[in-house]
């Protein structure tokens, strides 16, 4: 199941759960390392707040998230102590916490089939009970396990039959356009986002495809390398920074592709002017420089509308892009123009645009062979 769908699906869960006063069902979450699982716990909690907002309640939904694969025991059950003739446990503060009969949100335990078994023991309590010894955790508290898988190859264990049986299990996919649609909010730099449409394989690896010093490349990693881009650029050092995050063969192909979109016009000067800024397409003779122009086109596109006098960016994204593809490129259009929607890109002002562009010969031969493509397709 993708992201969206397990967020949205697990909120109305606890939406239905709070509104009828039952305890919510424990979600877990399985799937290779490093593609947002936590994330999609936090994203999840917003959306919790925005519902108690809109109720009138505005306090911020609890989002604890426990790493079981470097805890103890009693960070989840607390320390004993003596009462009178009784042991009771005294929780730490992130159960305390979710404990408060007021409270509401998610409470993650994150990696579980990593922990120790004495973690594991102490954790199916808490998510199969909805309590901690004699602390009952708020039924406004989601609880969510994430894990991952054997086939991961990241040392999980198989988690008990009687666990599986008493969760919800759903294994979670990375999705290349929606991180790509994420990171352009973001702001990541287009390398990384224009690198990974010419690549999409190794957007998400596994343990299994690690190099010799166990880097492999994840959403995780290629966040970590876009915040590092600056500084290796500054010192020369990007192959070796991304090597230590996405790994050497990746970080070999990404620093290729990078001379390449060196080696290329400016898209923004193609945008404005194709004809003036590229008058020899036969550059553009290599998937990859073809894929760094067209993806590059996308972009330009998308930041000159944001300007002042970008009223005209639409149809020169169109005119520049038919240009660029007129000599044995047409199969690109689609590329670039799925660039453009999942970096944020207006499709009403991009449908307008074709209804300005479509006298334009060059124009109206493209979205000809584009309309043969999806026909094709179909």
């Amino acid at each position: 199941m993708n992201f969206d769908k397990i967020t949205q699906q697990m909120f109305e869960s606890w939406k239905h759960a709070v509104e009828n006063d039952l305890i919510p069902q424990t979600y877990c979450l399985l799937g290779a390392p490093g593609i947002g699982k936590t994330s999609a716990c936090r994203d999840l909690a917003r959306l919790m707040t925005e519902y108690m907002s809109a109720l009138g309640n505005q306090t911020t939904a609890v989002c604890e998230v426990r790493d079981l694969s470097s805890s103890l025991p009693e960070d989840l059950g607390g320390l004993p102590y003596r009462e009178g003739d009784v042991t009771r446990y005294a929780p730490p503060t992130m159960i305390r916490k979710v404990c408060d009969a007021n409270a509401y949100g998610v409470l993650v335990l994150d990696d579980l089939p990593a922990a120790p078994t004495a973690v594991q023991v102490a954790s199916r309590q808490i998510s199969l009970e909805h309590r901690v010894h004699d602390h009952e955790i708020s039924r406004k508290v989601m609880i969510i396990v994430t894990g991952n898988r054997r086939e991961d190859k990241s040392a999980a264990s198989t988690l008990p039959a009687h666990f599986r049986n008493s969760v919800m299990l759903v294994t979670v996919e990375p999705e290349l356009k929606r991180w790509e649609s994420w990171a352009h909010e973001k702001g990541v730099d287009q390398l990384i986002t224009q690198f990974l449409t010419f690549r999409p394989a190794h957007f998400s690896r596994t343990p299994a495809d690690a190099d010799q010093q166990g880097a492999f490349a994840t959403p995780r990693t290629w966040m970590m390398l876009a915040n590092l881009l600056p500084v290796a650029r500054k010192l020369d050092t990007l192959r070796e920074t991304a090597a230590g995050l996405v790994g050497d063969g990746v970080a070999t192909e990404l620093v290729a592709f990078e001379l390449v979109r060196s080696q290329l016009v400016a898209p923004e000067k193609v945008l404005a002017n194709p004809e003036t800024a590229l008058p020899d397409r036969s550059i553009l003779n290599s998937p990859d420089r073809m894929l760094a122009m067209v993806a590059g086109l996308a972009d330009a596109c998308i930041h000159k509308a944001k300007q002042k006098d970008g009223g005209k960016a639409h149809v020169q994204y169109l005119r520049a892009l038919a240009y660029v593809t007129e000599t044995g490129g047409r199969e690109y259009v689609a590329t670039s123009i799925a660039t453009f929607l999942s970096h944020k890109g207006s499709f009403p002002k991009l449908k307008d645009a074709v209804m300005e562009a479509k006298a334009d010969p060059r124009v109206a031969g493209m979205m000809s062979a584009l309309a043969a493509c999806f026909k094709s397709d179909a």
